[in-house]
């Protein structure tokens, strides 16, 4: 089993969740209005530092990884100006 963090900033955060029920996630935590730091600089949700991020975790079988993965790399890819999306895969030992 892998967990997927997506970490997404922009105009456009309905099209996390889409993605996920396009490819069968029945499972998935959102965090809403998300502050921190990275190479793009701060998103504290403040006149000096604005912008939130959501956060979506998810925990999938091994063979649902790869098709979900593509998707949303196929998304930051696509990503429109001021959009940034992130996402980290680990392993799970256990979970239930």
């Amino acid at each position: 089993m892998r967990m997927l963090v997506v970490i997404y900033g922009g105009p456009r955060p309905e099209l996390i969740p889409g993605i996920l029920d396009d490819h069968g996630v029945i499972g998935w935590t959102q965090l809403s209005n998300a502050h921190g730091a990275g190479r793009s600089g701060r998103r504290e949700g403040s006149r000096a530092w604005p912008g939130e991020s959501q956060v979506y975790f998810t925990v999938l079988a091994d063979d649902a990884v790869a098709p979900l993965s593509a998707a949303l790399r196929d998304l930051a890819g696509a990503a429109v100006p001021g959009e940034r999306l992130h996402v980290a895969e680990l392993p799970v030992e256990r979970f239930f």
